[in-house]
């Protein structure tokens, strides 16, 4: 059973709102958030969005069990708006806009006291042990129709 803490966000209206804080390591010499650290960001939400829709990631990663499978980001689109600086307190929303066979599409945005920061569509694929594309399992596509 995935434990949800406290940080792991709420869903609102089926979009995941995840808080989060920028620290200083996440800048760079000029004092802004380094351009990578936005997609670790959308990583963290949408870890913790399957936390509190129930998925235990871990559990998927036990790869004793011949029906295991796992989620890969396969394609990244991110248009950076505005930057965020050390201290900001930020908000990673994360709505899933498709869900395939194999495969997953969600829209995640940054943002600032409601100013958009960053705009990205994530597309993940759902692998089995070998590395190729698998079917989603029900039970989890079912926590995922939000």
């Amino acid at each position: 059973m995935t434990k949800i803490s406290p940080h792991s966000g709420i869903i609102k209206e089926n979009i995941h709102h995840f808080p989060l804080r920028v620290y200083y390591e996440d800048t760079d010499v000029g004092g802004v958030v380094y351009y990578a650290n936005y997609l670790k960001f959308m990583e963290r939400a949408r870890s913790e969005m399957l936390k509190v829709l129930g998925i235990d990631q871990k559990a998927m990663l036990d790869y004793n069990k011949p029906d295991d499978v796992s989620f890969v980001v396969r394609h990244a689109e991110i248009d950076f708006k505005q930057a965020a600086r050390f201290d900001d307190e930020l908000i990673v929303k994360t709505e899933i806009i498709k869900l395939g066979g194999a495969s997953i599409v969600m829209k995640q945005i940054i943002s600032k006291d409601g100013i958009l920061l960053v705009e990205s569509i994530i597309k993940a694929a759902v692998i089995g042990q070998d590395g190729k594309p698998k079917r989603l399992p029900k039970a989890i596509a079912d926590k995922l129709n939000v």
